[in-house]
Order: structure tokens, then sequence, then C-alpha cells
């Protein structure tokens, strides 16, 4: 995990990398982060490798710590929209059993449906693969309630 200076390096030293690599002058973190999308494979090659150098961490904590946490000030919170990927679910999940394929279409029909939405597509697929444990859940739960006998039938 990285520390408070750390994590305000990270910022400061992944801006001035960018800063270099694309020759702009970046105003935001907003532009900092579209400038890094930008980026071709190869300039952003050793790149996590480089900020973990300079603020004395791993590539590894970089690299997590951008992915995990920093970029996702960019999107909204797909918990916003809670009910709507639950009823996309359980559609997809009616015409398929499975799950990966469903959580897809799902997915698909949510963009198709919010295309101005900006939700992080990992933290999408992972909130959508938590409604389909759930719902696999309560219906292994109520087949065994159903095979369950009662007394002495």
């Amino acid at each position: 995990m990285l520390t408070r200076l750390q994590l305000t390096q990270f910022e400061t030293v992944l801006h001035a990398i960018i800063q270099q690599l694309t020759g702009k002058i970046i105003s935001s973190n907003y532009q900092l982060y579209n400038e890094l999308l930008q980026l071709g494979q190869p300039e952003r090659r050793g790149l996590w490798k480089k900020i973990g150098a300079r603020i004395r961490t791993s590539e590894q904590e970089v690299h997590d710590y951008f992915y995990n946490t920093w970029q996702l000030q960019f999107y909204e919170d797909p918990n916003l929209y809670r009910q709507e990927l639950k009823q996309f679910l359980k559609e997809s999940l009616s015409q398929t059993a499975n799950y990966k394929e469903a959580i897809n279409t799902a997915m698909q029909e949510f963009q198709n449906q919010f295309p101005l939405n900006r939700c992080n597509k990992r933290k999408l697929y992972q909130l959508l693969y938590q409604y389909v444990q759930i719902i696999m859940k309560s219906r292994l739960e109520s087949t065994n309630i159903e095979n369950v006998q009662i007394g002495n039938e």
C-alpha cells in the first residue's frame, strides 16, 4: 500500500512523465488520464516501473494503485444503476445458462441504454458478477428447500 507521500508523488511523477512523452502542457488530472489512454504500447512500456523507482515502491503497487483507485475518479459508480443492472442481468440469465455470456450481454444492454454513462468496465463486470453469485445462491437455496421432505411425507 502506498504511503500518503507516495500517493502525492505518484500523481506528480505521472504528470511529469506523460507531459514529457506527449510534449503537451497538461492542466488537469482528466487531461492527464486522457493523454495516458492515447499513448501507444511502446510509450507506456515500463511506465509503472519508472514511477515505482521514483517514488520508491514496486512496479506492481503503482500498477495496482492506478487501476484499482486513481483512474476510478473519472468514472461513475455502477451502484448508482443497481436496479437497471439487476434487470438487464435477469433478462440475459433467462436467455442463457452461461453466466459470463449473461454478464457480457447485460453490460452491452446497459451501455446501449446509457450510452453517455461512463462506468469503469472492470467495476461494472465485478458488480454484475456479484449479482450473478447472489442469484445463483438464491436459486440453489430455493431448489434445496423444494427437495427437503417435511415430517413423514
